[in-house]
């Protein structure tokens, strides 16, 4: 019986890697944050901004399962990155953030990487700070970041349905070779 049932598992998943691997990603989209510039979204629908309306509109438009990474555009310094960071997560009125390993590459230019299986607007809303619900965790960006002068750039890549179940192999793969400085993979 499990040998049957490991025999479909993997026709399946050799299915959609065969598929990946002739066919390459979906779509991918990338766009910045200035972090200085992030304005209060908690009582306005930052999908409507001036601001961020463009950025939603294409962020819609990806369905599927969608791996991304936050990559640090600016000069900053990766220590203070983290140390405003965990000064945030720790203070008792913060919202719910990563988990972060213990020892961090200080030159990494990665801050995140992290995967969805759909809605990938909505993770981006989290990430951003701007979701209502507290409990749900997210970088929280504009809590904490002000004052860093700190620039970033999202790259999302869409994969096809099929490869939904696959996505977090492709995060842990994607975190090892970016050496995040928030995330524990």
């Amino acid at each position: 019986m499990i040998d049957n049932f490991i025999d479909i598992i993997t026709s399946k998943l050799n299915t959609a890697l065969a598929a990946l691997k002739s066919n390459g990603i979906k779509r991918n989209y990338t766009f910045e944050i200035d972090c200085e510039c992030l304005k209060d979204y908690n009582y306005i629908d930052i999908r409507d901004s001036i601001e961020f309306r463009d950025v939603f509109k294409s962020l819609e438009k990806l369905k599927g399962p969608t791996l991304y990474w936050i990559e640090i555009k600016s000069n900053t310094d990766n220590v203070k990155i983290r140390e405003y960071f965990e000064n945030y997560s720790a203070s008792p009125s913060s919202k719910r953030t990563p988990a972060i390993k213990k020892h961090f590459d200080i030159n990494s230019k990665c801050l995140y990487v992290g995967k969805v299986k759909k809605t990938v607007w909505g993770r981006m809303i989290q990430h951003l700070g701007f979701y209502k619900v507290d409990k749900t965790q997210g970088l929280q960006l504009f809590y904490w970041s002000k004052g860093l002068n700190l620039k970033l750039v999202v790259h999302l890549c869409e994969f096809d349905e099929n490869m939904s179940d696959l996505i977090s192999i492709f995060e842990i793969e994607l975190a090892k070779q970016m050496n995040p400085i928030i995330g524990k993979h």
